[in-house]
C-alpha cells in the first residue's frame, strides 16, 4: 500500500509541475529550425543554374525534385510540396513516366509525414502506376511507399491491439516488397522495408519487433551508413521502452545519442524523439523531476514547431490560394475570348448565309436554324465555364478553411487560436456563398434570406449558443449579386460573432434579431441584441472585427451607426445599382 500511495503521490507531484511550468515555456524558449542541409541545397541550385543555361526543361525538372527533397528533409513541406509539383508537371508533359513515378513516391512520403492517409495511399499507388514502365527497383521502391502509407492507416489500431481491415494489404505489400528486394539484392530497400515490418510489430508488442530492427542494422553495418546505424540503435532503445525495459532502452539511446553527435548532426525531429524517450524512461523509473525536465523539452520542440508552421503556412497559403483563383480567372478569360472568337465567325457565317436568301427561302430557314442551334450550344458552354469557376474557387476556400482549422487544433495560445477561428470563420462565409452560387441557377446572384439566415446558424452552432431566439425580418425574394452578398455575409457574420462573444453569455433571455428592406434602390440592414452593449474598452473602432465592418460598408459607398441603448445595435444602408439587384 505504501509503495502504491508513493507512485500516485508521484504521479501528482509531475503533474502539478507540468500545469506551474506549461505556461512559461512558450516565453521562455527561442526558436528552433531545422536547417536545410547545405550541400545538398547547393547541388540543386548548380542543377537549376544548368538548366536555364541549357534552357533544358528534364533538367529544370530534375532540379525541381532536387529542390522538394531537400525542403522535406528540412520538414517544409508547403515549400517542398511546391517543388514536387513543378517537376511533376514537367515530366508528365514529356512523358517521363519513370520520372513522374519517383515523384510521387516522395510526394506519398510528404503526406505520410503529415498523416494525410488517403492522400499518401493515392500518390503511392499512382507511382506504382507509373513504376511499371521503368525499373524494377522503382517497383519496389512503390511497393514500399504503399506498405508505409498502410502503416500510417492502420497505427491506431495497431497500437491498440485491434485489427484494420487493411492490416492484410499492409503485410502483403511489406513482404512483397521484401521478398523482390532480397531477389535483386537490393540491400536499401531491405534495410527499408525491415524497419517498416519493425515499427508494424514494436506497434502490436511483438518481439518479432526486435529481429527485424536488428536485421536492418546489420545491413547498414555492411553498407557503412553510420547515420542509419545510429538511428537503428535508436529504434532499439524505443523498442524496449516499449516492452518496459528500461535499462536496455536507455543504454541503447545512450549510444544512439552518442553516434549522433559523432556525427555532429543535430535534427529538430531527431533530436524531439530523443526527449520523449528519455521522458518515457524516467516514468519507468519513477524519476518524475527528470521526467518533469525532459517534458519541457519536448514542450519546447512542440511549440518551436507550431511556430514555424504558423509563420510560414499561413502566408503561404495565402499566397497559393490568390494565385490560384487568378489562374482560375485568367483560364475563364482565355476560354471566354475563345468562344467569343467562334462567335465572330459563326456571325461572318452568318452574313454569308443572309446574302444567300436571294437564292431561296428554303435555303435561307436552314442555315438559320443550323446557327440558331449552335449559339444554343454557345450559351450553355458560358454557363458550364461560370459554373466550373464557382466550383473550384469554392474547393479552394474549402481547403483553405481545413488548413486554418488543422492550425487552430495545434495552437495552445489561446489568443493566436481564437484569431486563426475567426478568420477560418469568415472564410466560411466566402464558402458558404460560392456554395449558395454553385447550387442555385442563377449564376451570379444568391437569395439574401436564406443566405444570411444559413450564414447566422452556421455562427451560433460554431459557438454552441442554442437556442436562441432569433427573429428574421427580410424578404424571401430580396437577391443580391455576389460582390454585394459577400460584404453583408462578412460584416453579419462580425456582428453575429460579436453578439455570441459578448451580450449573449450568461444571459437569461437571450434575442437576435436581423432585418432587411430594400425601398428606392436603398439596401437597409439592421442587426439589434438584447446584450448589454458595448463597453468602454470594446469602441468599435479598436477591433479587428469593427475595423473589417467599416472597411466593407466603405467599399458598399454606404453609412452605419451603432446604438448602445438596450443592447447593440447596427443599421446599415447603401445604394443598389439596379442591375445588380432582383426584385420581384
Amino acid at each position: 500500500m505504501d509503495r502504491l500511495m508513493k507512485t500516485y503521490t508521484g504521479r501528482l507531484l509531475f503533474l502539478f509541475m507540468m500545469i506551474f511550468h506549461c505556461t512559461t515555456v512558450a516565453s521562455a524558449q527561442t526558436s528552433t529550425v531545422l536547417p536545410l542541409q547545405p550541400e545538398k541545397l547547393n547541388y540543386a541550385r548548380e542543377v537549376e543554374q544548368e538548366a536555364i543555361s541549357k534552357k533544358d526543361t528534364l533538367l529544370m525538372a530534375e532540379a525541381y525534385y532536387l529542390y522538394g527533397k531537400v525542403y522535406l528533409a528540412a520538414r517544409d513541406y508547403l515549400k517542398s510540396k511546391n517543388y514536387f509539383i513543378k517537376s511533376l508537371r514537367i515530366v508528365e508533359q514529356r512523358s517521363r513516366f519513370d520520372k513522374a513515378s519517383r515523384i510521387y513516391i516522395q510526394l506519398a512520403k510528404l503526406e505520410i509525414v503529415q498523416s494525410n492517409k488517403t492522400k499518401a495511399l493515392e500518390n503511392a499507388h499512382l507511382a506504382l502506376f507509373y513504376a511499371h514502365n521503368g525499373s524494377k527497383r522503382l517497383i519496389v521502391a512503390s511497393y514500399q511507399t504503399i506498405g508505409n502509407a498502410y502503416v500510417v492507416i492502420c497505427h491506431d489500431s495497431l497500437v491498440n491491439n485491434r485489427k484494420h481491415p487493411l492490416q492484410d494489404s499492409l503485410f502483403y505489400y511489406c513482404n512483397l516488397c521484401e521478398r523482390m528486394a532480397y531477389e535483386l539484392k537490393d540491400t536499401l530497400t531491405m534495410a527499408a522495408v525491415s524497419i517498416d515490418l519493425g515499427d508494424v510489430y514494436r506497434f502490436q508488442r511483438n518481439p518479432k519487433a526486435f529481429q527485424y530492427y536488428q536485421t536492418a542494422l546489420d545491413l547498414y553495418k555492411a553498407l557503412g551508413h553510420k547515420y542509419n546505424q545510429a538511428r537503428m540503435i535508436q529504434q532499439l532503445g524505443l523498442t524496449y521502452l516499449r516492452f518496459n525495459q528500461p535499462d536496455k532502452g536507455y543504454t541503447l539511446l545512450q549510444e544512439s545519442e552518442k553516434r549522433y553527435k559523432a556525427l555532429q548532426i543535430r535534427e529538430f525531429y531527431n533530436e524531439k524523439i530523443f526527449a520523449e524517450a528519455y521522458m518515457e524512461y524516467f516514468q519507468q523509473k519513477r524519476d518524475w523531476q527528470n521526467a518533469f525536465e525532459q517534458s519541457l523539452q519536448v514542450q519546447n520542440y512542440t511549440y518551436n514547431q507550431l511556430i514555424a508552421d504558423r509563420d510560414g503556412a499561413v502566408s503561404r497559403l495565402s499566397v497559393e490560394f490568390e494565385t490560384e483563383k487568378k489562374e482560375v480567372l485568367l483560364k475563364s478569360q482565355q476560354r471566354e475570348l475563345a468562344l467569343g472568337q467562334q462567335n465572330q465567325r459563326t456571325q461572318r457565317q452568318f452574313l454569308v448565309v443572309l446574302s444567300a436568301l436571294l437564292l431561296g427561302t428554303l435555303v435561307a430557314s436552314t442555315a438559320f436554324y443550323r446557327i440558331s442551334r449552335k449559339n444554343q450550344r454557345l450559351s450553355g458552354r458560358n454557363a458550364a465555364l461560370v459554373q466550373e469557376q464557382n466550383h473550384r474557387v469554392k474547393n479552394n476556400l474549402q481547403l483553405v478553411s481545413s488548413l486554418l482549422s488543422l492550425q487552430s487544433n495545434r495552437l495552445t495560445d489561446e489568443s493566436a487560436k481564437n484569431a486563426v477561428e475567426d478568420s477560418q470563420r469568415r472564410i466560411e462565409v466566402m464558402s458558404l456563398l460560392q456554395r449558395k452560387l454553385y447550387d442555385g441557377d442563377a449564376l451570379v446572384t444568391v437569395q439574401v434570406a436564406n443566405f444570411v439566415q444559413e450564414l447566422t446558424e452556421m455562427v451560433l452552432e460554431t459557438f454552441e449558443m442554442k437556442p436562441i431566439e432569433t427573429v428574421y425580418q427580410i424578404p424571401a425574394t430580396l437577391q443580391l449579386s455576389a460582390d454585394y452578398a459577400m460584404r453583408v455575409g462578412l460584416i453579419v457574420n462580425e456582428l453575429v460573432t460579436n453578439s455570441c462573444k459578448y451580450a449573449f453569455p450568461g444571459h437569461p433571455d437571450p434575442i437576435l434579431h436581423l432585418a432587411v428592406t430594400l425601398e428606392k434602390g436603398r439596401f437597409h440592414l439592421r442587426v439589434t441584441d438584447n446584450g448589454k452593449g458595448f463597453m468602454a474598452s470594446q469602441s468599435p473602432s479598436k477591433s479587428f472585427g469593427m475595423r473589417l465592418i467599416q472597411i466593407q460598408v466603405e467599399q458598399l459607398y454606404g453609412t452605419y451607426q451603432f446604438d448602445n441603448q438596450n443592447g447593440m445595435s447596427f443599421e446599415m444602408t447603401f445604394n443598389l445599382i439596379p442591375d445588380f439587384s432582383r426584385w420581384s
